[in-house]
């Protein structure tokens, strides 16, 4: 597909997707979503999937706020908000309220995407060729479980490894428009559901499909969901998959991944271009990040207490954190987002060796290596030196300083069971600390859903 087509076809899907900006429990106007006209041929199916990609990437989904909402909620030990939206600051806070902007677009634009993808999965038998047919339907049900398992993680409680999980969750959206007063599945659905799109996606998706969704990114983002349970035997077999038989090698340097687009190491990103993008100005995440000259709004600034973290000898405090230069000189800067028009990672092969180190301790196994050697393979590549033995901790602040600031500390927060902790203030710090579990680290059910449907139920605190 030549460029500018693909431009017009993002265009003219996410006009047919995002036309009209439904609630939950309402039907689509009819002239919002052609869905006879645009998936009539094998070609308009295919241009639909795109459609899908393009509204996973915009900035109140991939492009920027889920990264982002678990970073302010749970990073706040880590970095200050400098910035003047009060949403953003709200969430770093733990002071939401019910209609909080960014709470009620990511709802609206993940359920839109799921809508999106359901509507396409039920128009599939216009591709007539199997393999196309199979790596379509592999591809739309790994963005519907992308974004359910998203949705579920940010709305509701924490999966509890040794519960029943029949807290609510969010409502599971499998047949295309059903608007009609949705009501939260329980935690354990939603997981349940998520779990069986990625096994299916998994068999049906190639090892490779031109930077879109493959059998890997299905392995990968399994292995993330089965660490999050708890379940290490699991999340350790898919990461070791990923490593052994993925064609994925760590980049060269610490900041490869982040500098360049669909890299050795990257599994699953987010496109972004000159021309199509999730912001320069006041949305993606190098606006909120990135404090260069001329580029980004430098609102993010990273503490002295995360910094510290690092020894000096550490290449990741060096190449990527640095002294800002643009809109606020001066402050502290994260370098992962340092430009809108690079890719940004949702999966890398990074978090798969600290997944299976993780698993592999905690298992007291060493399934495709010893969890030494996977996280000396780490330090490795960040210019330190071999470690002598290994522990938990060790493991876990190694997956803290590589991962951090790509949208995985509230959900690590939550499922090591540790406090959440706001630092305010340089000279005098002031803390505040909230359990993992707190109605403030959830973001509340979009005031306008519970204002039309009475089956929603709101979460605590709202």
């Amino acid at each position: 597909m030549k460029k500018i087509n693909f431009y017009i076809v993002i265009l003219t899907l996410l006009f047919v997707f995002t036309k009209c900006n439904y609630k939950l429990d309402e039907p689509v106007p009819q002239q919002s979503f052609t869905v006879d006209i645009a998936f009539n041929t094998p070609e308009g199916a295919q241009n639909a999937i795109i459609g899908v990609y393009g509204i996973i990437a915009g900035s109140t989904l991939y492009g920027e706020s889920i990264q982002m909402a678990s970073d302010l909620m749970g990073a706040s030990d880590d970095f200050n908000w400098r910035g003047t939206f009060f949403a953003q600051r709200d969430l770093r806070n733990k002071n939401m309220v019910s209609d909080n902007g960014i709470a009620t677009n990511t709802w609206i634009t993940a359920y839109r995407a799921i809508n999106a993808s359901n509507s396409v999965l039920e128009k599939l038998d216009v591709i007539t060729n199997p393999t196309d047919k199979n790596t379509a339907r592999g591809e739309l049900l790994f963005l519907r479980a992308l974004c359910h398992f998203d949705l579920v993680r940010l709305y509701a409680q924490p999966w509890d490894a040794a519960g029943t999980n029949t807290g609510l969750g969010v409502p599971l959206m499998l047949v295309a428009n059903n608007f009609n007063k949705v009501s939260r599945n329980s935690i354990a659905e939603v997981y349940a559901q998520v779990i069986q799109d990625l096994q299916n996606a998994e068999s049906l998706l190639p090892a490779t499909n031109n930077n879109r969704a493959t059998s890997f990114a299905a392995k990968a983002l399994l292995a993330r969901v089965y660490l999050q349970q708890g379940n290490y035997t699991q999340a350790l077999a898919k990461a070791n998959d990923v490593i052994s038989n993925g064609s994925y090698t760590l980049g060269s340097t610490v900041n490869a991944v982040f500098d360049g687009n669909n890299t050795p190491e990257a599994i699953f990103e987010i496109q972004q271009t000159s021309v199509n993008n999730a912001g320069q100005t006041n949305s993606g995440l190098a606006t909120f990040y990135s404090n260069q000259n001329g580029i980004g709004r430098g609102d993010i600034e990273i503490r002295a207490e995360h910094l510290a973290l690092y020894t000096m000898a550490d290449a990741r405090l060096t190449e990527l954190f640095y002294v800002g230069t643009g809109n606020k000189p001066g402050e502290q800067a994260c370098g992962k987002w340092k430009s809108p028009v690079k890719n940004y990672n949702i999966i890398r092969l990074a978090e798969m060796y600290l997944i299976r180190a993780e698993a592999n301790f905690r298992n007291s196994t060493s399934t495709g290596a010893t969890p030494l050697a996977d996280i000396n393979r780490i330090r490795n590549r960040a210019g330190l030196t071999n470690l002598a033995t290994v522990t938990l901790n060790n493991i876990l602040l190694e997956r803290r300083v590589e991962l951090c600031f790509e949208g995985h500390r509230l959900h690590d927060l939550k499922r090591l069971k540790q406090n959440i902790v706001i630092l305010n203030g340089t000279t005098t710090v002031i803390t505040t600390t909230f359990p993992y579990n707190s109605p403030k680290a959830v973001l509340p059910i979009p005031l306008r859903e519970i204002n039309v449907n009475s089956n929603l139920v709101q979460n605590p605190g709202y």
